[in-house]
């Protein structure tokens, strides 16, 4: 598992290698802070990958993008 905070947003991304070898990797944005198991923004599952590596980051760039957006649209939505 890998984690790093982006503003107020979590993101966390859990790999899984495959039965023919490949990796999948997912992403989860959440609220960093007091996050519960049922505070979760979005989960994503991303697709195959050769190896883990290459499915960490692209798990962890899209996640990044996805909290940057939330941290956005809550700014510009907030009064």
């Amino acid at each position: 598992m890998h984690r790093r905070i982006v503003g107020q947003y979590s993101v966390e991304v859990r790999t899984l290698k495959t039965p023919v070898g490949g990796w999948k990797a997912a992403y989860i944005v959440e609220p960093a802070a007091q996050a519960g198991p049922r505070d979760f923004v979005m989960i994503t599952l991303l697709d195959e990958f050769e190896d883990e590596r290459s499915a960490v980051d692209a798990a962890m760039e899209k996640g990044s993008r996805h909290a940057h957006w939330l941290a956005e649209s809550r700014r510009v939505c907030t009064p």
